[in-house]
């Protein structure tokens, strides 16, 4: 049997994700649509599996936890939005400090996905936290203006101490995200 499956980072801090729930009221905008990512759901996405063997977790398991790290802190601050300003596909919370251990975190998961012939990443590793894709936008002006109002906001500091291989189970309501295994950090 087949999961769809990810590695990623989940923010469990509360208060920012109120501040992230505040800042997606501020996003509700006339003619315009947008998925937000509810409360529960986010995370930096590490790496994007896809559909893979249930069979296979196990093993993923245990060479995913050949990996050391040691915990670091991450300031989150700004919104951003991928792929550019012109056409608005998603809108993301950045990273500043904590960028550097992140992506070499990423890195070693894209090397240990190697091992069991993922498809790899051509595009390098962008940290971003994203609350929001856009569906349907009629007038972009309005969304860019409180992207740029926003695009010093910030949201706070968290300590990633661990990452995640998720299922992502697809519903009409959304997402549904349920945790296959754990790695914690070496320290």
């Amino acid at each position: 049997m087949q999961v769809r499956a990810f590695f990623a980072v989940d923010l469990e801090d509360e208060a920012i994700k109120k501040k992230i729930t505040d800042i997606q009221s501020q996003l509700t905008l006339p003619d315009t649509r947008i998925a937000f990512v509810i409360p529960e759901n986010l995370h930096f996405t590490m790496k994007f599996i896809g559909d893979l063997e249930e069979k296979l977790i196990p093993e993923i398991q245990t060479a995913a936890e050949k990996i050391k790290f040691n915990s670091f802190e991450m300031d989150l601050n700004g919104l951003g939005c991928l792929p550019n300003l012109s056409y608005i596909n998603a809108i993301y919370v950045g990273v500043t400090k904590g960028f550097t251990e992140l992506s070499k975190l990423a890195s070693k998961i894209e090397d240990l996905s190697g091992q069991f012939n993922f498809k790899k990443e051509n595009r390098p590793f962008r940290a971003h936290l994203t609350i929001g894709r856009v569906k349907r936008i009629q007038d972009k002006d309005p969304l860019i203006n409180k992207l740029k109002e926003n695009e010093k906001t910030e949201f706070g500091k968290i300590i990633v101490n661990s990452f995640k291989l998720k299922k992502s189970v697809r519903t009409p309501d959304g997402p549904v995200y349920t945790n296959l295994f754990e790695v914690k950090s070496t320290d």
